[in-house]
């Protein structure tokens, strides 16, 4: 049997419950911080005026302490290394407001992640995964009439509201968030048709 989708509200409450369940706070930027403190202050070292002797000086005073923190990269900032937490991606995210969008639905609180290859009932697949420092794994697929076969995805943008991941094949799909992601009222409701639609085929 075919699983259901999450997603089956009436249609003209899509746009204030979904809001409930797909939005995240601002939290810092999209992938968090990268690096962080260079790993402690540098003391300055001073040279004592007797240390001398002779002409001679007894040693490099200044660099003892001065390469300190330099194993740590505090300064790539913006760099992607682990992809969004798990919890920044809660929620359902669609391509488009088409029958042939892909799906994913993300549940933050029991790590589930489903994925849907489309919302055509007669020529569809539904996989189970997970979902790990910046990457989707599909653990599971389940074909109806479907001819999915990538198995993982990795995210290479994302900014609260859209998502960008490049499939293990090399196809690269952008979707966005239904509640917080730019989906008019309009589109909202037909996705919510298309549910419908497929939840009862």
């Amino acid at each position: 049997m075919r699983k259901a989708i999450r997603l089956a509200l009436p249609v003209v409450a899509a746009a204030t419950a979904l809001a409930l369940t797909g939005c995240n706070d601002d939290e810092e930027g999209a992938f968090g911080s990268v690096g962080g403190s260079s790993g402690g202050s540098e003391e300055s070292s001073t040279e004592d005026p007797g240390s001398t002797t002779g002409g001679e000086e007894t040693g490099d005073a200044g660099t003892t302490g001065g390469d300190t923190g330099s194993t740590t990269d505090g300064g790539s900032g913006g760099e992607v290394t682990t992809g969004p937490t798990i919890e920044e991606l809660d929620g359902d995210w669609y391509e488009s407001a088409t029958v042939d969008t892909t799906n994913f639905e993300i549940d933050a609180a029991t790590g589930e992640v489903l994925f849907y290859s489309s919302f055509d009932p007669n020529a569809t697949d539904y996989c189970t995964g997970s979902y790990a420092d910046g990457t989707f794994t599909l653990n599971d697929c389940q074909s109806y009439g479907g001819s999915w076969s990538d198995m993982s995805a990795t995210v290479t943008e994302f900014d609260g509201e859209n998502l960008t991941v490049t499939w293990s094949g090399g196809q690269t799909a952008t979707m966005r968030n239904l509640a917080t992601g730019g989906f008019s009222e309009a589109e909202q409701a037909e996705i919510g048709r298309i549910i419908e639609e497929y939840n009862a085929g």
